[in-house]
């Protein structure tokens, strides 16, 4: 009769742990501590995988920032996952202590801006469990992080070409934020893609200086437009906004970057160079969460991946790119794609 006794406790145990294992829900990996996931969780419609996402300037740019965002809104929608922003309004002092606010919060821990460079890489090993995903750079060495970039040289030879097929004085310009690599690519690529259809084409670039001052974009632009370019490009986050003011105002024309800005100014905004951060951003969650992605990796997206193209606005708006021009490019991207057409990269 013990005998029975003790056999019957034994299978009410195990019953009990397996019930409770079954019940379990994610750690949520708060605080810096060594329990956890470091890939992230497993990303499902049943998770309660955090994602935190930090920005260098601040959302409303409705480009780089906000893009990243969508990203995030709809991993949220489509995957499960809680979510938060943390902005840091380009304010230097608060790049460390946001991006540990994030880590705090999240299994993954999206970083946006080239600000960041050094601050992730300080921060990031304290954290061991955490995943983070850097965007718009590549970090190597440490074991958490996850980079994405883009080749925005290849989407900008699009932007390049296409303004030298529309452009009726032969001068074209372009206004960047801050005088740095990735806003060198999209240089490199816009210039390249301008001279392939009209080597003689002549192009203007400012550097604004910043990311998120219109006044400042408005000025550079309309240092260019005086001297007789007709288009502008902006990469040039908020700053670009100032880039479509000075084209309202000399009823000239301009270029838009990172999401499909022509609905901001139709009249003025001929199109858009398209980078899909919001895309990458939610992939980069979801293969994080089903482990085909993994700390330490680098991820490129460029044309063939989908992260790069044209937007040209809804079809109810006034076009200025003709069904022959469109033509043109889907022959460039081919090219491009297959190497036919080597792109320079300035990174």
């Amino acid at each position: 009769m013990k005998n029975k006794i003790v056999k019957v406790i034994s299978l009410l145990m195990v019953a009990m742990l397996v019930f409770a294992g079954c019940s379990s829900k994610p750690a949520s990996n708060e605080g810096n501590n060594n329990e956890g996931n470091a890939n992230g969780g497993n990303v499902t419609k049943e998770s309660k995988v955090k994602v935190g996402l930090v920005v260098s300037g601040g959302l409303g740019d409705r480009s780089f920032y906000d893009s990243s965002n969508e990203g995030l809104e709809l991993a949220k929608k489509d995957l499960g996952v809680e979510g938060k922003v943390l902005e840091c309004k380009n304010d230097p002092a608060l790049l460390s202590d946001q991006l540990v606010q994030a880590s705090n919060y999240g299994d993954i821990i999206v970083v946006v801006g080239f600000e960041f460079y050094d601050v992730i890489q300080e921060i990031a090993p304290q954290f061991p469990t955490k995943t983070y995903v850097y965007v718009d750079n590549a970090i190597t060495g440490i074991d958490n992080i996850v980079s994405i970039q883009y080749k925005e040289n290849e989407g900008s030879f699009l932007a390049g070409a296409l303004a030298a097929m529309l452009s009726e004085t032969g001068h074209i310009g372009m206004v960047g934020g801050v005088d740095i690599p990735v806003i060198r690519n999209f240089q490199v690529g816009y210039e390249e893609g301008a001279k392939y259809i009209n080597p003689d084409m002549k192009v203007d670039v400012i550097f604004a200086g910043d990311f998120e001052d219109p006044t400042k974009g408005k000025e550079s632009a309309m240092a260019i437009y005086n001297k007789g370019a007709d288009i502008i490009f902006h990469a040039a986050g908020k700053t670009g906004e100032g880039v479509f003011e000075a084209g309202k105002d000399l009823g000239k024309y301009a270029i838009g970057v990172d999401s499909d800005q022509r609905y901001i100014n139709p009249d003025v905004i001929m199109y858009s160079m398209i980078k899909n951060v919001g895309l990458s951003v939610y992939e980069t969650i979801e293969n994080i969460g089903n482990g085909s992605v993994k700390g330490g990796e680098i991820l490129t997206y460029g044309m063939k991946e989908n992260g790069i193209g044209i937007g040209y606005g809804t079809s109810d708006m006034k076009q200025f790119v003709t069904d022959e021009m469109k033509s043109k490019l889907e022959e460039i991207t081919e090219k491009i794609v297959s190497g036919e057409i080597k792109v320079t990269e300035a990174r």
